[in-house]
């Protein structure tokens, strides 16, 4: 694999030449948006980075097309609500990140879209 730009985009192939990504870099370090695919062609996930940290919204899907995971970024940590899915597409899992850590009242789905816990995290807001 080429060796990622000082400044600029960065394109990865997969082995049969297809896109696996696009990434951009300022000062050698992922900033901006960046963009990853599944080996079928299907976006795999989008979001931004900040001095070769994660940062902002982020969005992963299944190879099938489906939602998997949504949430947020600061400074590279997971902060603000998270959602995840089940593949049958009901919600799995939603909740607070503060600094990276677990917070208030998380709630877990069964694959039918039915509420069946609550966690309750120190609340870090």
């Amino acid at each position: 694999m080429a060796k990622p730009p000082q400044d600029g985009e960065r394109r990865i192939l997969f082995k049969d030449g297809t896109l696996s990504g696009v990434e951009n870099y300022k000062h050698g370090k992922k900033s901006g948006a960046c963009e990853y695919r599944h080996l079928n062609g299907r976006k795999k996930a989008e979001g931004q980075f900040l001095k070769g940290k994660f940062e902002g919204d982020w969005v992963w899907w299944r190879d099938n097309g489906e939602l998997q995971q949504k949430g947020s970024f600061v400074d590279g940590e997971q902060d603000g609500l998270w959602r995840r899915w089940h593949e049958t597409g009901a919600l799995l899992d939603e909740g607070d990140w503060v600094h990276g850590k677990k917070s208030g009242i998380w709630k877990r789905y069964d694959k039918q879209g039915v509420l069946v816990e609550k966690t309750s995290y120190a609340d870090r807001s």
